[in-house]
This record gives C-alpha cells, sequence and structure tokens, in this order.
C-alpha cells in the first residue's frame, strides 16, 4: 500500500484553507458570549399601593411613601 505524504497531497496551504471553512457559530469568542450571557429571568420591584416602579435597593416609594415594596421575577 502506497504511503501519503502528510499535507504535501493537499497542497501548502490546507490547514490554512480548513480554519478558513470553520463555521462562525463555533469560533472561540461566540462561544465565549454564549457563556457570558445573563440568565433569562428578570426581577421587577414595584410599589403594591400606587404600582411606582423602584429600584431593587429602595425600601420606601419615592411617589407615595409606603413600605411595601413587591418583587416579580419575569421570565
Amino acid at each position: 500500500m502506497k504511503r501519503l505524504a502528510g499535507n504535501r497531497e493537499c497542497g501548502p496551504n490546507a490547514p490554512t484553507v480548513a480554519r478558513s471553512l470553520t463555521p462562525p457559530m463555533l469560533s472561540k469568542q461566540f462561544i465565549q458570549q454564549i457563556v457570558r450571557l445573563k440568565p433569562s429571568s428578570t426581577t421587577h420591584h414595584e410599589c403594591r399601593q400606587c404600582g411606582y416602579s423602584v429600584e431593587k435597593e429602595i425600601d420606601e416609594c419615592p411617589q407615595c411613601g409606603s413600605h411595601e415594596i413587591a418583587a416579580y421575577d419575569l421570565e
């Protein structure tokens, strides 16, 4: 059986061409973007009295002064 001579049968640029044919979705940058994605759920905070949207750290509604702040997990 005849033995093939490495990459010489394909030409000197075969590895370069093979790398350029890699789908972009398999690239290192694409995989890193997927890993860094935030969870799909978000928490919304609002006053139970007046419905005013507030930040997470707020304990008192700036609109009506109520201390009843609700947290809703949205997906």
